[in-house]
């Protein structure tokens, strides 16, 4: 079973992780072919789902990795 969520764990974080390294550090103009919503919505808070989303990919492998709060 640990294996099982390690390879899940390990996946949807490359995911969050990419999705969050480009919606935080990519310019409006080269997102708007991947994501036609960013001219909708105010940079800041593009940048902010971006850095929430590298977050998430940390707190996927961190907890179980350290044994702190692994009930997260």
């Amino acid at each position: 079973m640990h294996i099982a969520y390690w390879i899940t764990a390990g996946l949807l974080a490359l995911f969050y992780l990419y999705a969050g390294a480009a919606k935080a550090f990519r310019s409006r103009d080269q997102l708007r072919p991947m994501m036609a919503w960013v001219d909708r919505i105010p940079l800041p808070a593009v940048r902010a789902l971006g850095v929430v989303e590298i977050l998430g990919a940390v707190g996927l492998i961190l907890p179980p990795l350290t044994g702190i709060a692994p009930w997260l």
